[in-house]
């Protein structure tokens, strides 16, 4: 398969970014080399007759929603068409290639533990962060919470302790858990660099990437050994959601097991589960007034992206530019693809998120009794618990765009394709009732709920 590797090194610079931090690979492109190595892979594998080249289901939504971000970029901000043209044309590579590139359970587990692999990278540094000795930490946050700052290497237990003498004149300084590749902690919760320099996505990555799937290798492995190793990474990225203090988070890592509870024993089995959880979230998510603060402000966000909707109900102000509009960006997905592309923009959006969920449920399903579907029924499981855990937390987060939900939008649409490669007659429509239902829920949710939800907040 000429086509996994160059997936696999998409997913680790991606995630990992050791171009951040090494210094040597910053002198070459490798997102766009290894993009278009894929790409390549794919092309070669197909004209081998390793692949075949069926589209998945929510490859038309996908060129759709693609296509109008393009167009309201046009019509809104033609200054940034190139810029976005390029992100877009990655996002979309990605998941076409993972979708389209691996048609079979032994690559699906291949890129599967890749995918987990650079997820325990990133839950080893961020637990490491949490463990480490506090330091000042000089520089102000950029305006997109990346990291700025550079710890100035003397420690403290207060940002007070890092003023005085010692301190530059002009510095804000903080005072936090410095970790290993340029890595420290904000208000003492760990993250990681690049798209996760924020501790929600942080945990929800690692949630979904390593938590759910290291139970799926649980369930395929058999030796102690691997069952150990399985078991020990599921206990380390727990901890390390923990230390992220990510209320979302917990949510979602609970949403992992509760998944797998609610097929096996229905509704009800769950509820002793959940009572406990919210005690969980309640002891280990971030609390106090920077909580609520951070709460308020984002209902503030989610009023002023209803107001964006209002004043540009079709093309919206443009892919990226909420913030220009608002000093926050939207930290919620749907209020935000509702503010910067228009209704239209929403629907496509949750079209593509209500399709991958119906194929998932589907399969699991129809193949629940096929014999030999073993490997469909662990890694849809894992799917779904994943999927389950993106899809409540992206309502507090600004996710549309975002590398992570378009690799798992891939991997819904590889496992689809090794279904399709065993079963040929296996078939996920999405039909005119499933339009109807997705349009009236846009609807409801832009006109009547929120709206409803904003005025019982009193932001509107």
């Amino acid at each position: 398969m000429f086509a996994v590797p160059g997936i696999i090194a998409l997913i680790i610079f991606i995630l990992v970014r050791p171009q951040e931090f090494i210094l040597l690979l910053q002198r070459v492109p490798f997102l766009h080399l290894f993009t278009g190595l894929a790409v390549l892979g794919w092309v070669i594998d197909v004209r081998l007759r390793r692949l075949q080249p069926i589209a998945v289901p929510t490859l038309p939504l996908v060129v759709a929603f693609m296509v109008w971000a393009i167009v309201c970029t046009a019509i809104t901000v033609p200054e940034l068409l190139l810029g976005k043209a390029v992100l877009f044309a990655i996002i979309f590579v990605l998941y076409a290639v993972i979708a389209h590139g691996v048609q079979k359970f032994r690559s699906f587990q291949i890129v599967a533990g890749a995918l987990v692999s650079a997820c325990l990278f990133i839950t080893v540094v961020c637990f490491h962060q949490g463990l480490a000795d506090k330091q000042c930490v000089a520089g102000q946050e950029g305006t997109d919470g990346s990291i700025k700052g550079k710890p100035d290497g003397r420690g403290c237990d207060m940002a007070e302790q890092c003023l005085g003498p010692d301190a530059e004149p002009g510095k804000e300084y903080r005072c936090e858990h410095v970790g290993t590749f340029g890595t420290y902690s904000v208000e003492e919760r760990v993250r990681y660099r690049g798209e996760l320099h924020d501790p929600n996505e942080v945990a929800m990555t690692i949630t979904a990437g390593a938590l759910s799937l290291l139970i799926a290798f649980l369930l395929r492995k058999r030796n102690a050994l691997a069952i150990a190793l399985c078991a020990a990474g599921v206990i380390l990225v727990v901890l390390t959601i923990l230390m992220t203090k990510s209320r979302g988070g917990l949510v979602s890592a609970l949403l992992v097991p509760g998944v797998y509870l609610i097929r096996r024993f229905g509704l009800w089995a769950v509820m002793p589960a959940g009572a406990a959880g919210v005690a969980l979230i309640v002891l280990g998510g971030r609390g106090g007034m920077n909580a609520d603060v951070s709460t308020e402000l984002r209902y503030e966000a989610w009023a002023t992206g209803l107001t964006m909707f209002k004043r540009h109900p079709l093309f919206g102000v443009g892919p990226e530019q909420f913030v220009e509009h608002h000093f926050l960006t939207a930290h919620n997905s749907f209020v935000l693809t509702l503010a910067e592309l228009g209704f239209i923009g929403m629907f496509l959006f949750s079209s593509i998120l209500y399709l991958s969920m119906k194929i998932l449920v589907v399969g699991l399903r129809d193949l629940q009794t096929t014999p030999g579907s073993a490997a469909v029924q662990v890694w849809g499981m894992a799917l779904l618990a994943s999927l389950s855990g993106i899809l409540f937390q992206i309502n507090t987060l600004s996710f549309a765009y975002h590398s992570v939900l378009w690799l798992f939008l891939g991997l819904v649409g590889a496992w689809y394709s090794a279904i399709r490669h065993h079963v040929p007659e296996f078939r996920v429509r999405f039909g005119w009732k499933d339009v109807v239902g997705v349009a009236a829920g846009c609807v409801v949710y832009a006109f009547v709920l929120l709206p409803i939800f904003l005025r019982y907040k009193g932001k509107m």
